[in-house]
């Protein structure tokens, strides 16, 4: 049984249409509208996935304007949401303070906090973490952004957990969150050491960190036992030891790239061709993405990707409701 979760798009709905619905998915926690009296009706795209007492969420935002009051701030519980902006931006203002974030950027956002600004064709992945889990932090004190080291690792972490959602296991939920506070607590707790940043204590070892440097690197082409024993600063024998029990370093990266692709295949929000996914994941040709994939799942990219829309639609997933619930209890 896979992990419960709401999805939503209004993709080839009337303007008027998409805007209502989208616009009552967000009421909980924004209000939504256009940027400006002319501007076209905003629409978006979002699933959800429940983790636990955690939600991991991709949402697809048209340009439109997001103000978060303090009725809203007043009608449910706290939680922070760590969220990546895979695309696109925003400008405005969050806890009275300004903040610009862009592609590639990592955002602190409390649910107390107050909102308004802009998104502007925005393609963002969170998770959405109970303060209960993150006691004794002064996430208060903390910036909205994070340095850029800090961002580099919640940005790879955030998007390694939510590319094997579609794929994973309700009862695997637990470990995902035990796992991920520990690396929150370990990154923001000030009193660790500032050197755990640069060093690989933070990844619980040197292999998770080699396995953390291949997820980053996955669509790179030159990705090779070099390359991963020069970010490391380790020699290749050394390398080649550890990922023995893996089958080699070789045979661990072309296994990554054929999970990323088989779990962008199973993700309701990916649109991108499966021509495109081999490009991005380093694949030669779609020959060869096709033939390892067959080798490895027993069936064909294009065959994954409709059985898994197909199991999609017939299955269970939450209402709205349910969207509301985790929003204003979590």
């Amino acid at each position: 049984m896979g992990l419960p979760y709401f999805f939503l798009t209004t993709s080839g709905l009337p303007p008027g249409e998409a805007y209502e619905r989208w616009r009552t998915l967000m009421a909980p926690l924004y209000e939504v509208k256009p940027t400006t009296p002319s501007a076209v009706l905003p629409f978006g795209s979002n699933i959800a996935y429940q983790v636990g007492d955690l939600v991991a969420h991709r949402t697809l935002l048209s340009t439109q304007r997001l103000r978060r009051d303090r009725r809203r701030v007043d009608a449910g519980p706290d939680h922070y949401t760590f969220q990546l902006y895979r695309s696109g931006r925003f400008r405005g203002t969050i806890a009275g303070k300004a903040v610009s974030a862009s592609s590639g950027t990592m955002t602190l956002i409390g649910r107390r906090h107050l909102i308004d600004g802009m998104l502007d064709q925005a393609d963002t992945t969170g998770i959405v973490v109970p303060c209960s889990h993150l006691h004794g932090l002064p996430l208060e004190d903390h910036d909205l952004l994070f340095d850029a080291v800090r961002n580099r690792l919640l940005a790879t972490h955030i998007l390694d957990i939510y590319r094997r959602l579609p794929t994973t296991h309700l009862n695997n939920a637990s470990a995902i969150v035990k796992e991920f506070v520990a690396f929150l607590r370990r990154l923001l707790d000030p009193s660790q050491a500032t050197d755990v940043l640069e060093g690989h204590e933070l990844y619980g070892g040197l292999l998770a960190l080699a396995k953390a440097i291949v997820q980053e690197n996955l669509s790179r082409a030159t990705l090779s036992p070099e390359f991963i024993a020069g970010q490391m600063q380790i020699s290749r024998s050394t390398l080649y030891r550890m990922f023995e029990p893996e089958g080699g370093v070789m045979h661990f990266v072309q296994g990554e790239r054929l999970r990323a692709v088989r779990d962008a295949l199973s993700d309701p929000m990916e649109r991108r061709t499966i021509t495109r996914l081999a490009e991005v994941y380093a694949f030669n040709t779609i020959s060869q993405l096709s033939h390892s994939f067959r080798s490895c799942y027993g069936t064909s990219p294009q065959a994954w990707r409709s059985e898994r829309r197909l199991a999609q639609r017939n299955g269970e997933q939450g209402s709205l409701q349910h969207v509301w619930t985790w929003l204003r209890e979590t």
